[in-house]
C-alpha cells in the first residue's frame, strides 16, 4: 500500500507540468500584437490562443499610397492623323458648332496615366499546429476581405481629356455631320486590343482590375500566433484565391485576354492572375 501511494504521488508530480502547460495554452489565455511585412505590404494584427493546436490572427493589410506613372497614345479606330490635319478638322468643325460646343484647338495625342495598387484588406487567419509540443510548424487557413479593386489606372490630371470628349461629341452632333462625313472623321480614344475606349463625359479614363472582395487563404509556415516567450517571429507562405479577374474601363467590363498589352503592362499581367502569392515575416509580442 505504501509503495502504491508513493507511485501515485510520483505520477501526479510528473503530470502536473504537462497539465499546467496545456492550461497555459487554452482559449484567450494569451494575447499577442504583431506587425508583418511581405507581399501584402504592411500588416498590423492581434492574435490569441484557442488550444495548444490552434491559434487565430486578425488584422489589416495596409498598402502604402504608391503611385506609378505611364502614358498611352490616343488614336482613331481607323487612322492616325498628322497634327496639321487635325488642326484643319477642328477649324472646320468649329465653323458649324455653337460656342458652347467648340472643340479646343489643342488636342492631346498622349494621355498621362497614374497607376495605383489598391491592396488594403482585412484578414482573419487560423493556424493549426499538428505537433504543438515539438514544432512551431503550422498550416493556415482563413480569408482576406477588401474592396475588390486591386489596381486602378486613371489619367494623371482630372479632366485632362476633355478636349477629346468634346471632339467625340462633335462626331455625333447633327450640325457637324457634313464635315464629319466629308473628311471621314472618327471618335478618338484608346485602342486596347480588341476594344476602343473613349473618355467619359468628364474627360477621364478610368481602368480597374477587380477581383473577389472575399479571398480565401491557404498556406503554411513556422512560428506561433502568440509566442511562449515575450517576443517571437512567424514566417508564412501561401496564396490568396482571387477568382477570375475583371477588367473594367469607364464602367465597361472587358475580357482580360482581349485587352492586349497596350493598356498597361501591370494591368495586362495582373488581369490574368487568379491567385496572389503571400510571403510574410511577422514580429509578434505577447501582451499577456
Amino acid at each position: 500500500m505504501k509503495k502504491l501511494l508513493v507511485l501515485l504521488a510520483f505520477l501526479g508530480m510528473s503530470l502536473a507540468p504537462a497539465s499546467a502547460q496545456e492550461d497555459d495554452q487554452l482559449i484567450f489565455n494569451h494575447l499577442g500584437i504583431g506587425i508583418s511585412v511581405g507581399t501584402t505590404a504592411l500588416s498590423i494584427n492581434a492574435s490569441t490562443v484557442l488550444t495548444p493546436y490552434f491559434g487565430i490572427r486578425a488584422g489589416l493589410n495596409i498598402w502604402p499610397a504608391i503611385k506609378m506613372f505611364s502614358n498611352m497614345h490616343l488614336g482613331s479606330r481607323i487612322q492616325n492623323w498628322e497634327k496639321g490635319d487635325l488642326v484643319k478638322y477642328v477649324e472646320e468643325l468649329n465653323e458649324v458648332l455653337s460656342d458652347d460646343q467648340q472643340v479646343p484647338m489643342q488636342m492631346p495625342d498622349v494621355v498621362d496615366l497614374r497607376v495605383k495598387p489598391k491592396l488594403t484588406a482585412g484578414h482573419i487567419l487560423v493556424d493549426y499546429y499538428p505537433f504543438p509540443r515539438h514544432s512551431n510548424f503550422h498550416l493556415t487557413t482563413g480569408f482576406h476581405v477588401g474592396t475588390g479593386t486591386v489596381i486602378n489606372i486613371h489619367n494623371r490630371h482630372e479632366g485632362s481629356m476633355m478636349p477629346i470628349t468634346m471632339w467625340n461629341n462633335a462626331m455625333e452632333n447633327p450640325d457637324a455631320q457634313e464635315v464629319v462625313k466629308q473628311n471621314g472623321l472618327q471618335p478618338i480614344g484608346l485602342v486596347l486590343g480588341d476594344y476602343f475606349i473613349a473618355p467619359d463625359e468628364e474627360g477621364n479614363i478610368d481602368a480597374r482590375i477587380r477581383v473577389s472582395g472575399f479571398r480565401p487563404y491557404l498556406g503554411l509556415g513556422f512560428g506561433r500566433a502568440v509566442p511562449r516567450k515575450r517576443i517571437g517571429c512567424q514566417f508564412d507562405l501561401g496564396v490568396q484565391f482571387w477568382g477570375s479577374p475583371r477588367v473594367v474601363v469607364n464602367g465597361e467590363r472587358l475580357e482580360p485576354d482581349r485587352v492586349g498589352d497596350e493598356l498597361d503592362d501591370a494591368l495586362s499581367i495582373v488581369s490574368r492572375i487568379k491567385v496572389f502569392p503571400v510571403l510574410t515575416f511577422r514580429l509578434v509580442g505577447r501582451i499577456f
